[in-house]
């Protein structure tokens, strides 16, 4: 995790590219200062500075939190693209969910946001990751993309699906 990632969280971070690449997909916030701030990154000399701005915006918009309730993060969400655009469910059993996660990236082709457990230094904790692909292996995005780091990892699918039970299967996806 980067410095910027641990200091301001996932979900800000988690949410801030996920805008970012629906952005780039052709899908705009309704939202100005957030439609902005997305687009500064595309055209900012600086993409670092331009993409912890827009870290800055929606951690403020969500008060801080960075492992804010599925409910608010979805609410947020809805704001900003339409109710009827952001879907919170893909099923309730396990091998459900891995079905309908890989039906949906085959047909949008776009990542989705879950809730997982993991482990810190402080121990336990659940945080949010952008899910890319679901095959065997789950691949969830590098969470802040404009910095030097490559934080893109994948884990093996069982693995996945008990971090993501753990934590309460909740995940959030446009449609």
């Amino acid at each position: 995790m980067s410095e910027t990632a641990a200091k301001v969280g996932h979900l800000p971070t988690a949410l801030a590219t996920y805008l970012f690449l629906l952005q780039d997909a052709g899908h705009t916030v309704s939202d100005a200062d957030i439609a902005a701030a997305v687009s500064g990154i595309a055209t900012s000399d600086d993409p670092d500075g331009a993409g912890q701005a827009l870290v800055d915006l929606l951690a403020g918009r969500l008060g801080g939190e960075d492992d804010a309730d599925p409910a608010e993060v979805a609410a947020l969400l809805g704001q900003l693209f339409g109710d009827d655009r952001v879907a919170t469910d893909l099923g309730t059993e396990r091998w459900d969910r891995a079905r309908n996660a890989r039906r949906y990236h085959f047909r949008h082709n776009l990542p989705w946001l879950a809730r997982i457990v993991d482990r810190f230094p402080s121990g336990l904790g659940t945080h949010w990751v952008l899910v890319e692909r679901v095959t065997d292996e789950v691949t969830c995005m590098d969470p802040y993309p404009w910095d030097d780091l490559d934080e893109e990892y994948a884990m093996p699918v069982l693995e996945f699906m008990v971090k993501w039970e753990l934590a309460g299967g909740d995940s959030i996806r446009f449609v």
